[in-house]
């Protein structure tokens, strides 16, 4: 190992990068678990360390995907695809892989209806698009709302490539996944946006989806076990 190691150099923005990707993904947490000898399925709380972020895509849900970061988008202008698209079944519940709060929500023409939601340390901002037409979201969601990673927040479709809202242009059901780092607010919304290729996080968080559970009346879907996380400091 030292042999291999010898010539690598380390530098600072390696952590600085690093950390503003993954410092998300693993720490300490709180889960529900179901009673060992409860009948009645009864749960309890237990703290953890360890991977608290979740696959975009619930569980039980198949998917494919494969790397197709940087490849060519014609719709509106030429442009690289700045996420990983996940095929899949429309209806398929989407998950968030981390908490944060929503920023944006409704339609975009490139799209469709998607969400935006911000890490609770502000660093990433993770864009879910192409969901559902007619039932998108997961009821009641709306800006400013604080969710939990592995919360329900929609539902995957085929929407968007179009200046008319709630219309399928996307030939085959996806998610389109991004995540954006933001080291400076003035880095949201620019042309020199830091967007960065999910495969491989994606292939990651496969290990951990969400159970989801579906209502018969209303037909949205929630999580069956409930987490609770430790806010950054200097978060509201």
């Amino acid at each position: 190992m030292k042999e291999l190691t010898a010539d690598m150099k380390y530098y600072d923005y390696y952590y600085e990068a690093f950390s503003a990707i993954l410092s998300g993904f693993v720490g300490e947490y709180e889960v529900e678990v179901v009673d060992a000898n409860a009948e009645d399925g009864r749960k309890h709380w237990e703290k953890k360390y360890g991977l608290k972020a979740f696959s975009p895509i619930a569980k039980n849900y198949p998917y494919s995907h494969y790397d197709d970061f940087g490849q060519s988008r014609s719709y509106g202008f030429a442009r690289n695809h700045l996420g990983n698209d996940l095929m899949g079944q429309v209806g398929t519940p989407i998950i968030a892989v981390e908490g944060g709060i929503v920023e944006a929500l409704g339609w975009n023409q490139y799209g469709g209806w998607r969400i935006g939601i911000r890490s609770m340390d502000s660093k990433r901002y993770y864009y879910y698009a192409h969901l559902r037409k007619n039932f998108p979201y997961q009821l009641d969601l709306k800006v400013g709302d604080k969710v939990q990673a592995g919360d329900v927040i929609g539902y995957l479709g085929r929407t968007g490539y179009s200046t008319k809202e709630n219309v399928n242009n996307i030939q085959q059901p996806h998610l389109h996944f991004g995540m954006q780092l933001i080291f400076d607010e003035s880095q949201k919304e620019c042309n020199s946006e830091i967007w960065i290729d999910v495969y491989q996080i994606v292939r990651f968080l496969n290990s951990n989806r969400s159970e989801v559970v579906k209502n018969l009346v209303t037909k949205d879907y929630s999580r069956v076990y409930e987490i609770r996380e430790q806010e950054p400091e200097g978060s509201e």
